[in-house]
């Protein structure tokens, strides 16, 4: 009888140990990298450290507050300068413990926890979500939170009201707190809200927890806008009015194809995980919308696809995030279903195998030497020339003119680049695309400046020279 008793608890032993292993050894890996900031957006929130205004970028509409708060938070303990990085990279280590957490609640079959644990790490953009500086591990950990004690799976009618009440509360705050750290969340929260209020199994308590959750985000989101607006007033409105107008012409939802938006984001997906770990992770997002346990992280899936095709830019693989913690969950969830038939373990296995596998490589080849991001490399590049010069770029404009003072930096979306350029002078231009090679053209490629992990931007160097003419003119 003693024995019997022990055999859970040496299990449950066997599997922490495994999972602790698993996260120490991935990010332990990581910190060969440097904790760069890598974009201009970090470069904002870095700035948010000493001084908020949205007005003066730091950070850029619509402000997140509570990224700010809880960076300057990291800041307060610790003297490493990046704190934004730092709270990103932290982020992710736990996320991957929440992914841990909620398999091993929500499974009988405790060792496809692990399974959850290496589909997440596996994946191509949990490096770049560690090492951005930006708010999207941070608010996705604390939606994790949230889906750790929500209601968006049936459950038997065992709640008294008292404590339904409080896990309202503590929902709703989770929930807060992740759009106070990232407001782009909104459509994801709205989401969680609608399914939790249809799938919640006490009805008579499902219009009074929605309205504590109401109440608690409400509350929150008062807080944060009257900090924006003690810092901004009512300039904050009109930067936004212009912000969001930008986003979706400018610098925003635009590529550099003129594919369909959605033909982009399967190219994304396909790029980030796989054309077979993409055809495989889609099985198990549809056949997870027919299974009860899984069907309401499936329809959060899809609402978030929905969302982002029209309202995010399909070029930067970070909005991605909430497939990262969802689809490990929903196939590992799936895997401990079907466990108990044992006519169909043998497929389970290889499944499982050929997705660990393809991941894994696909993730791990993405990999390269450099420790510093781009930006940072070619920084470095133009550190050692003593004659000022004239850089145009696409991409990180304000990390550039912040690093590299002594030169000169153009936006290449405004207009003043394309005069400089019509003056025939000779110019370096910094991309995140490859240009085309045109045998006419005097732009030469100089240098390319890889990125570290997939989702990392590669930067190429092109130098423009007009008195320098090609063989073929």
């Amino acid at each position: 009888m003693h024995q019997r008793s022990n055999k859970p608890c040496y299990a449950d032993l066997i599997i922490g140990i495994s999972v602790i292993a698993c996260i120490a050894g991935y990010f332990g890996l990581l910190n060969y990298y440097s904790f760069d900031i890598s974009s201009d957006d970090a470069l904002y929130f870095q700035r948010a450290l000493t001084y908020f205004s949205v007005l003066e970028f730091s950070p850029h509409f619509p402000g997140y507050p509570g990224f700010v708060w809880l960076e300057r938070c990291i800041a307060a303990i610790t003297s490493h300068p990046n704190s934004n990085v730092l709270l990103s990279f932290l982020s992710a280590i736990a996320l991957t413990f929440s992914v841990f957490v909620y398999c091993y609640q929500h499974m009988q079959s405790k060792g496809f926890t692990i399974l959850a644990v290496m589909l997440f790490l596996l994946q191509g953009n949990i490096a770049e979500l560690a090492f951005n500086g930006l708010s999207d591990a941070t608010a996705l950990w604390f939606f994790s939170l949230y889906l750790l004690q929500a209601h968006l799976y049936t459950r038997p009618t065992t709640n008294i009201e008292k404590k339904d009440k409080y896990s309202a509360l503590i929902g709703g705050l989770l929930l807060a707190a992740c759009l106070a750290t990232r407001p782009s969340y909104l459509p994801l929260v709205a989401s969680a809200l609608v399914l939790e209020f249809i799938y919640h199994a006490q009805e008579q308590q499902r219009v009074q927890r929605l309205g504590w959750q109401l109440f608690s985000i409400t509350a929150i989101g008062l807080c944060c806008a009257g900090y924006v607006f003690m810092q901004d007033g009512w300039a904050y409105i009109e930067e936004g009015q212009r912000f969001t107008q930008g986003h979706f012409t400018i610098w925003g939802n635009t590529t550099s194809t003129a594919d369909s938006l959605l033909q982009q984001w399967l190219t994304t997906l396909t790029n980030t995980y796989s054309s077979l770990g993409l055809t495989l992770l889609t099985m198990s997002l549809t056949i997870g919308l027919y299974i009860p346990k899984t069907r309401g992280l499936s329809i959060l899936t899809c609402c978030w696809f929905a969302w982002i095709i029209r309202g995010q830019n399909p070029e930067n693989i970070r909005h991605l995030a909430v497939f990262s913690l969802l689809l490990p969950i929903i196939t590992a969830q799936l895997m401990a279903h079907f466990y108990h038939q044992k006519s169909i373990r043998p497929i389970l296995y290889m499944l499982s195998i050929i997705l660990l596998v393809t991941l894994g490589y696909h993730s791990l080849k993405q990999f390269s030497k450099p420790k510093n991001a781009p930006v940072l490399q070619a920084t470095q590049f133009f550190d050692i020339m003593d004659t000022q010069q004239v850089i145009i770029s696409n991409y990180n404009i304000d990390n550039l003119r912040h690093t590299l003072p002594q030169h000169v930096i153009l936006d290449r979306h405004y207009q003043n680049s394309s005069n400089y350029q019509a003056q025939q002078q000779d110019y370096w231009r910094l991309s995140s695309n490859k240009l085309d090679s045109d045998p006419l053209d005097n732009e030469h490629l100089v240098a390319q400046f890889k990125g570290r992990f997939l989702g990392e931007r590669s930067l190429y160097l092109y130098y423009f020279d007009p008195n320098h003419l090609s063989p073929q003119t």
